[in-house]
């Protein structure tokens, strides 16, 4: 799951909590998650310091003392959390409705440098600087499950994912196109060296895969499988339809996937929550797959 959603369903979470007093399943259904993970988000508040109140019936609500000055941010503080909502993507439904109210305001909600992942945001403005510069880069101390190692990669880099999870890459040591998560790296240095001269990249898709060609996906789900969907691929938001909502498999994604395995790792995991409309061959290779005991690998080298 990306980190930048999570910033943002915490900041909604404040206001809902701001409102009036609610259970844990009225939050997790307001956040479109699950209830676990409001238990998290709020225990993560009462870490930086946040005051929340659980009445009797397990309502939660945000207690706030009238007579307490909000801390105003300093230029600094304004710009680093500015750059953190770069990393936003520019169509995002709420990106400028934050901006504005950064800077109209002057003045955000208590300690909420602590709810951003400034790291985050600094590796991905590093590795958009080398894509723009055409600039090799140096993974520092990146770990891989492949190969169960953790050291250091020099890699070209092409591209990164809708949600910023994943960097597409050619690596001209093994000469391969691969994948690598944002969450698996140290460091990123941006070097002095040009990228040499490499294969076309192909395209990923959403699921962290690249293939050749698009492979068109359509596929129903439950309101299980939707909220899962959107929960751990944020950018699918623009695939999804909601169909029918009297039906067991209410949503519909439509999507050009560039290899069966990345969203076959979804829609293995959530057997009886989705349906796959087409095309035969997705349906095939899932069939194969669980015959087989196919364990999908996580995305990401």
């Amino acid at each position: 799951m990306s980190e930048t959603p999570k910033a943002e369903r915490v900041l909604r979470l404040i206001r809902l909590l701001r409102e009036r007093k609610r259970s844990i399943p009225q939050l997790a259904d307001l956040l479109e998650t699950i209830p676990r993970t409001i238990y998290r988000d709020i225990e993560a508040l009462k870490n930086v310091g946040y005051l929340i109140h659980r009445d009797e019936k397990h309502r939660y609500s945000l207690d706030e003392n009238p007579t307490t000055t909000r801390a105003q941010f300093s230029i600094e503080e304004t710009r680093l959390i500015r750059e953190h909502l770069s990393a936003l993507p520019a169509t995002h439904p709420l990106k400028t409705s934050i901006e504005r109210k950064l800077y109209l305001s002057s003045e955000l909600i208590p300690l909420a440098d602590e709810l951003t992942d400034l790291h985050r945001g600094t590796l991905i403005s590093r590795l958009n600087a080398a894509i723009a510069g055409g600039r090799q880069v140096r993974l520092v101390k990146y770990h891989s499950n492949n190969s169960a190692s953790v050291e250091d990669r020099l890699v070209e880099p092409v591209s990164l994912t809708d949600d910023y999870a994943i960097l597409n890459a050619y690596e001209p040591a093994s000469q391969k196109q691969k994948t690598f998560k944002l969450a698996r790296m140290e460091d990123v240095e941006v070097l002095g060296t040009s990228c040499a001269s490499q294969p076309d990249a192909d395209e990923l898709d959403l699921f962290g895969f690249s293939g050749p060609a698009p492979l068109p996906v359509v596929v129903r789900l439950s309101f299980l499988a939707h909220r899962l969907l959107h929960e751990e691929f944020p950018a699918s938001r623009g695939y999804l339809t909601m169909k029918n909502k009297d039906e067991p498999y209410p949503w519909e994604f439509r999507y050009l996937v560039r290899d069966f395995r990345g969203i076959g790792r979804f829609l293995l995991g959530l057997p009886g929550e989705v349906q796959v409309v087409e095309p035969a061959a997705l349906r095939g290779f899932l069939r194969e797959k669980g015959e087989r005991g196919y364990g999908c690998a996580e995305r990401g080298e």
